[in-house]
């Protein structure tokens, strides 16, 4: 079969094709791995949003309930859009998981003067954030909530 000139050939053709299909699945993969990178700093950026909201929360729990201090349950806190939408899912929200502990138990002498707030990542390759009732913001980038207590990074 002869082609004129600057047509392809069906043999051409059949070489062409898996170059092509190569080229379209390796864009695809780097695509992907890019979208998932930028889904993943969105989830950081959040998380330390987060964690401010809720200090900001627990230092207004603290002065409207002078008498109890902090608090180390979600749903004492005053309600805003961000602890609204983190008690209806459970304490999670984009790919972290959010908790208050360490709190003492209040008398009616002493009010509860501490707190830990911890953000644990759900995704392998991201950091860890924690602060305590100094308000200072830490990270593990290693994703570990204790290293984050003890040795973490202040943001």
């Amino acid at each position: 079969m002869t082609t004129k000139a600057g047509e392809i050939g069906p043999k051409s053709r059949k070489v062409w094709i898996p170059v092509v299909l190569m080229v379209v699945g390796l864009g695809g993969f780097f695509a992907f791995r890019i979208m998932w990178g930028l889904m993943k700093l969105g989830y950081v950026d959040s998380a330390i949003g987060r964690m401010r909201v809720l200090h900001t929360a627990e230092s207004q729990f603290a002065k409207v309930h002078p008498e109890l201090g902090y608090t180390c349950t979600l749903s004492q806190l005053p309600p805003g859009y961000e602890i609204t939408r983190l008690l209806a899912k459970g304490g999670t929200d984009n790919g972290y998981a959010f908790e208050i502990f360490g709190c003492q138990v209040p008398t009616h002498d002493r009010p509860n003067s501490m707190y830990y707030i911890t953000a644990r990542p759900l995704h392998l390759g991201q950091p860890a954030f924690c602060s305590d009732q100094s308000g200072v913001l830490r990270a593990d980038y290693n994703g570990s909530i204790e290293n984050c207590r003890t040795n973490g990074v202040p943001l």
